[in-house]
């Protein structure tokens, strides 16, 4: 306990020179200049609890801790893992891609059209034309026609394809069968389209061997024999009712030679040819 007016010792509370005169006395210029103290056994600093180590605080202040560094060196690690672990999440996600189901494939009908692998289709309209009836070589039927069931007659349209690279279809009659008899005969082999309960589809397949060559003007045309497919259907179902395949039997050369027509000529089905194979399913 002072009295009133003494002056107080140094390192006492109140005396001016404070924490930064100990310091000085303690770590001299090097407190200044912010060096540590040199290493050795800890010793307490006069002034008691509560007074930082001058080799702490040089730690601190020194210019070479790195403190600085270690956090962007952590962040930089910290976004190294995330684009790692999105890079696992996209080869995981980007493996083999699910199978996909294949579309419907389309199949060649015995008419030589081209018939989806669903079936034929129910035409909601009855038959008006031949045309109609060409129909039914490819994937068409007609509901409303007369069904094929019973004994015969049941009329019938031969539909014919001949060629190799077109689609395109024309009637055709056995003349014979159909105008050189009765009255019954011609509304079988030439009937009206809405009374066909068949039809003949006779198409073109491909060559057979060679049979000789047709002059046309001044080209020179050669003749083989024609292979075709001949298939009978139920125009009211589309059932198939008969099928066959067959070669053409006229080997003549044709009497007119479109100038459209290719290199290759093939031998036509005889009349009496499609009778034979036919007359049975028509007639009886």
């Amino acid at each position: 306990m002072r009295e009133a007016g003494e002056t107080p010792e140094p390192g006492e509370p109140g005396d001016g020179s404070g924490l930064g005169a100990r310091l000085a006395a303690v770590g001299g210029a090097g407190v200044r200049s912010f060096d540590a103290v040199p290493a050795g056994p800890e010793v307490p600093l006069a002034g008691g609890p509560g007074v930082t180590r001058t080799d702490e605080v040089a730690e601190k202040k020194r210019p070479g801790w790195r403190g600085g560094r270690v956090i962007p060196s952590v962040v930089a690690l910290v976004l190294v893992g995330c684009l790692g672990a999105a890079a696992v999440r996209f080869v995981d996600f980007s493996g083999p891609s699910r199978p996909t189901r294949a579309a419907p494939q389309a199949v060649p009908s015995a008419g030589g059209g081209v018939e989806a692998a669903a079936g034929p289709r129910a035409s909601d309209q009855p038959v008006r034309a031949d045309d109609d009836l060409d129909r039914v070589c490819g994937d068409t039927y007609f509901p409303a026609a007369p069904k094929y069931r019973g004994d015969g007659p049941h009329p019938v349209m031969i539909s014919v394809r001949e060629s190799l690279s077109a689609d395109g279809r024309f009637t055709r009659t056995l003349n014979r069968a159909a105008y050189g008899g009765s009255a019954a005969q011609r509304r079988t082999w030439a009937p009206a389209p809405r009374r066909a309960q068949l039809v003949a589809c006779l198409d073109l397949t491909g060559p057979g061997r060679p049979i000789r060559d047709c002059k046309s003007g001044d080209r020179t045309l050669s003749l083989v024999e024609g292979r075709y497919r001949l298939t009978v259907y139920e125009v009211a179902t589309r059932r198939e009712v008969a099928g066959t395949a067959l070669t053409g039997g006229d080997r003549a050369c044709p009497f007119v030679i479109l100038t459209s027509a290719g290199p290759t000529l093939y031998s036509a089905v005889k009349d009496q040819q499609l009778y034979d194979l036919l007359r049975r399913r028509v007639e009886g």
